[in-house]
């Protein structure tokens, strides 16, 4: 079902050099971070196996909406981390280990390098705002689990967001 729901808005594997396609072993994976996935979150991430972006984009309404959200409530998603390349779930959860809480491990990203997250305490999705002031204001609410967060994903028609990205100078291969 996850598969349907991310076809449906153009979800693509990232496009990264030959060199960046080791793929990891998906339980070494979720062992060394401390986490485990729905069966069929499990599923996607091998069949995917590399990161997922969005020809399109794509967004979500989180369950209680942040200051981040735009008028209509609404975040945008840029990538689901995968198993192999440069952003992958081990190279990336290294790269944020030290800023985001210790009880979160990062999924994917939202526009500007903030880091969607899984809560290892209660499996709960949140949304990590890497210029937050403190951290006790860095992380918001966005659904109770990873599967509801998968399914309340949509296509990003608005793409008054992507007007402030220069994709030229961007670190993704779109």
């Amino acid at each position: 079902m996850f598969n349907e729901v991310l076809s449906s808005i153009g979800a693509r594997v990232l496009k990264e050099s030959k060199s960046n396609r080791n793929i990891c072993d998906l339980d070494a994976t979720l062992f060394e971070l401390g986490v485990d996935f729905s069966k069929e979150y499990k599923s996607l991430l091998k069949l995917y196996e590399g990161s997922i972006v969005f020809e399109k984009g794509a967004k979500y309404k989180p369950d209680i909406i942040s200051p981040l959200a735009d008028q209509n409530g609404f975040q945008s998603l840029e990538i689901l981390y995968g198993l192999s390349g440069e952003y992958n779930l081990i190279k990336r959860n290294k790269m944020y280990r030290k800023q985001i809480p210790s009880n979160m491990t990062v999924i994917g990203e939202g526009v500007g390098g903030d880091q969607i997250c899984i809560s290892k305490d209660d499996g709960k999705i949140y949304y990590w705002h890497h210029e937050a002031i403190t951290e006790n204001r860095s992380t918001f609410e966005i659904s109770s689990n990873l599967d509801d967060f998968i399914f309340s994903l949509e296509e990003d028609n608005d793409s008054s967001h992507k007007k402030r990205i220069n994709e030229s100078e961007s670190f993704f291969d779109f």
